[in-house]
């Protein structure tokens, strides 16, 4: 398992550059999000994008939106319609997303935006009609279905902690999926190093990837490794249930089962309950086991990333 240090390869992450502090916003501004900036730049390779100054917007420029015409859902100047969008932004769109295609772990988009919106992005209509918000940005939607695989999310839903944990184990294990060989033994060892991973999302899943794992041979790698990733990134959408995270626990701590007194084991479980219960976080246990980990040194569990699914400095599991 790597060590997380700052001269260690750090997985490479996109980022709307405004969110960043560059000032490339309609107006002239940035929409710097300290949380973002900060983590993109400690534990990521970041690599900003501004979709409509690439697509040939200026900056300042006039404002834009969607806009639901007789040919579809246009991106337009919002005071001129006339002055349409939609083309060049396709245009780059498609190259961009390809070109960061094989460059990318993950990437945090600008929320509600007409370019960059995962969800809820307003498309307008003609006369005074409440705009519809079930739109996604121009630039994120040609993104997304060219990557379907990269986790993406915006800086307003990672105000969430479930959301935001779920997003960064999927961005690190996006990472080091990208950094196995396409071998038979490379894609066995992943998917044995993420087992408990998988298991916390449903105790059916480890045994769905397996089997698809075990099918590789030398000659259907490449296709296998394909199948295998896009269900495994799916599985790791699954926001774990404090119900699995337990199931999954006990299963972890039958491992210290010789070394582990009667007393030892009860305490252990006391706390899996008091997780269960919401009375503590899931740091909690989890701190426990890794003390064991580091004490008793059980080799399988080494290998395990749902113990340390990212650097332990994010403290994320402290809120959820």
């Amino acid at each position: 398992m790597e060590n997380f240090d700052n001269n260690k390869t750090k997985p490479n992450i996109g980022v709307s550059a405004c969110l960043m502090g560059h000032k490339v916003r309609f107006d002239g501004s940035h929409k710097n999000n300290k949380f973002v900036n900060e983590v993109a730049n400690h534990y990521f390779n970041p690599v900003t994008v501004c979709p409509e100054v690439s697509a040939g917007m200026g900056t300042p420029r006039p404002p834009i939106h969607l806009y639901n015409s007789n040919q579809g859902i246009l991106l337009v100047d919002r005071d001129d319609h006339a002055i349409d969008y939609s083309e060049p932004m396709h245009e780059f769109a498609q190259k961009e997303s390809l070109l960061l295609a094989d460059q990318l772990n993950g990437f945090i988009f600008k929320s509600k935006s007409p370019s960059c919106g995962i969800e809820r992005v307003p498309i307008y209509q003609d006369g005074n009609k409440m705009p519809d918000y079930s739109g996604i940005g121009a630039f994120t939607q040609i993104f997304a279905q060219v990557n379907p695989n990269i986790p993406i999310e915006d800086e307003g839903r990672l105000n969430d902690s479930k959301i935001k944990e779920n997003f960064l184990e999927r961005v690190y294990a996006h990472y080091r999926f990208s950094m196995t060989e396409k071998t038979v033994s490379d894609l066995l060892d992943f998917h044995a190093s993420y087992k408990y991973s998988i298991m916390a999302r449903g105790s059916q899943y480890p045994s769905i990837l397996g089997r698809i794992a075990a099918s590789a041979r030398h000659d259907n790698i490449e296709e296998t490794r394909d199948v295998y990733f896009k269900e495994f990134m799916q599985i790791m959408k699954i926001q774990a249930s404090r119900r699995k995270h337990v199931n999954t626990m006990q299963h972890i701590m039958g491992y210290f089962k010789n070394e582990l007194d009667t007393d030892s084991k009860q305490e252990l479980l006391s706390v899996f309950d008091s997780y269960k219960n919401y009375e503590v976080p899931l740091s909690t246990p989890m701190a426990i086991l890794n003390l064991f980990q580091r004490r008793y040194k059980n080799d399988y569990l080494s290998t395990q990333y749902y113990l340390n699914p990212y650097p332990k400095e994010l403290a994320l599991r402290a809120n959820i």
